[in-house]
């Protein structure tokens, strides 16, 4: 199935899509209720939008610097700060395919003007107090006596959530370009809690450019951006869940549960609406549960689904509770709901449920067509969502524990925030001879630790860029400027400027691979 047919039927299911259907009353079940295990506990404390970073203060600075955590901190190999929160470096345009005959000059700049206060950008776009504007302009010249037509590629780092705030703008010989956006995977990992380095419970984020320099430097993570999505044409079994009924003046917080027999070897469950599960591999049962929503709630009138990929799942049985804990003498009867049983393709649902999931949150697509960034498309987040899927999710070799429940809210609400390299493409043609110049402005975030975290770098902001990381490209020369610098004081850099002699504008070598500016705002 091609990815671009996952979208075409948005909101309806075809007669096709329902094999078979099963209807009937939900009722008590005879299986006595589990307190939730410290297994399972674990991973409710962990799985959800939400993430638990912890970080370990490192070594000793050299002498005369801290930096990083615990007010103890930690220097980068070139001098740079560590810090807790990292924005990720500017990266160099690039041209895919046949560079031969291209050369390219390069002149960033980065300015500073208005630092310090909430503001507004181009198009209207909110700039944060810390957000700089950057503006990597290039002159490729063609060295050889015919045209040449190439398509350049620009990436940058950000996340589905920040993206309309971020993507830069692209224009050649001051024409705006409607370059195509790509999206490339999660870019970072997983870490233990501490004292459990061994489990992957919490988000890994990128936090240097050296894991970007070996993200990004054997070229297999661009490859993967630009071939094909995921194809997901399986047949699974879809157990739904409607006409929910609850007296919620009743019980602290109705709930449904939902208890079943299944051989975890051969069965794979992902649910959408629950967020209580019990795993228990060794006796071969399974429970997921789901709180019946209000009126006013979002998710009022929706259906909670399980979805069951390889062998059936067998015995179902349910049992309504006052709240979500499953005590024993918390039963209730005044839970009700209709169960109905399907077949469907897995690629279909999770479409079905991509789009529920924003109209649910009521951005991007669905409820607000209207807010949707530029270059950004539904195929697009749901790629990436199946990629977290087969990547680290239920449907990978090796699951990452914070996924072991199969809740996907979880995989779509983390594949919103995740942060990934974008790439914005398109072709341009360099005549015979001559040159085209390539500008790319963007709002540039900074890196930084937090406020509270007792280091000695809070209020320390941080910015940086990779001078042919990635890039195809022979570069004859770059150069860097800073601009709009009266409010801010330099603490630490590589580049070399000297604003009270007044060199603002610097050489930069491109055998160093990577430049850094660090700021305080006066």
């Amino acid at each position: 199935m091609r990815s671009e047919s996952l979208f075409d039927a948005l909101a309806d299911i075809s007669d096709d899509f329902i094999i078979e259907a099963v209807e009937h009353k939900l009722k008590k079940s005879p299986f006595a209720v589990l307190r939730v295990c410290a297994l399972v506990a674990s991973l409710l404390i962990v799985v959800g939008v939400g993430s638990f970073i912890f970080f370990n203060p490192g070594v000793l600075p050299p002498l005369g610097r801290t930096s990083g955590g615990g007010g103890l901190g930690q220097l980068g190999e070139d001098g740079s700060t560590v810090f807790m929160s990292y924005a990720g470096p500017v990266f160099p345009l690039s041209v895919l395919a046949d560079a031969g005959g291209i050369t390219a000059g390069r002149d960033i700049s980065f300015d500073f003007s208005g630092i310090g206060q909430s503001r507004t950008g181009p198009y209207g776009i909110s700039l944060h107090h810390s957000d700089i504007m950057v503006r990597d302009s290039y002159t490729l010249t063609n060295t050889t006596a015919n045209e040449k037509t190439v398509q350049i590629i620009y990436p940058f780092s950000g996340s589905f959530y920040e993206l309309g705030r971020v993507r830069p703008s692209v224009s050649v010989n001051g024409i705006a370009l409607e370059p195509e956006l790509l999206a490339g995977a999660y870019s970072g990992g997983f870490q233990g809690l501490a004292g459990q380095e061994d489990e992957a419970f919490n988000l890994r984020p990128i936090n240097s450019w050296q894991d970007y320099y070996a993200l990004l430097s054997g070229g297999d993570y661009l490859e993967r951006a630009l071939g094909g999505a995921p194809v997901l044409n399986q047949s699974v079994i879809v157990y739904e869940f409607t006409a929910l009924t609850a007296d919620h003046d009743a019980s602290e917080n109705p709930t449904l549960a939902v208890g079943f027999n299944l051989d975890y070897a051969r069965t794979t469950v992902l649910s959408q609406g629950f967020h209580g599960a019990f795993i228990d591999p060794d006796s071969g049962f399974m429970r997921q549960s789901f709180s019946i929503p209000r009126e006013f709630s979002p998710l009022y009138g929706r259906a909670f689904r399980l979805i069951v990929i390889g062998d059936d799942i067998t015995g179902i049985t349910t049992q309504g509770y006052a709240n979500a804990g499953w005590h024993p003498g918390e039963e209730r009867d005044d839970i009700s709901a209709v169960m109905t049983r399907h077949e469907a393709v897995l690629g279909e649902i999770l479409t079905l449920l991509v789009y529920e999931f924003f109209e649910i949150r009521g951005g991007y697509f669905g409820a607000a067509q209207d807010t949707m960034p530029v270059g950004f498309t539904p195929e697009m987040f749901f790629r990436a969502a199946t990629e977290l899927l087969l990547d680290y999710g239920m449907l990978s070799d090796e699951v990452i524990r914070r996924y072991h429940t199969g809740w996907l809210e979880d995989i779509f609400s983390e594949t919103l925030v995740m942060t990934r390299i974008f790439y914005l493409t398109s072709y341009i043609t360099i005549p015979a001879g001559g040159s085209v110049d390539v500008t790319v402005n963007m709002i540039k975030p900074a890196s930084f630790d937090f406020f509270g975290s007792g280091t000695l770098n809070q209020g320390l902001l941080g910015y940086d860029m990779m001078t042919t990381l990635g890039s195809a490209l022979t570069f004859s020369s770059q150069t860097a400027a800073i601009e709009g610098f009266g409010r801010i004081e330099i603490v630490s850099q590589n580049f070399g400027f000297d604003i009270e002699n007044g060199i603002t504008q610097v050489t930069l070598d491109t055998d160093v691979p990577r430049y850094f500016l660090e700021v305080r705002i006066r």
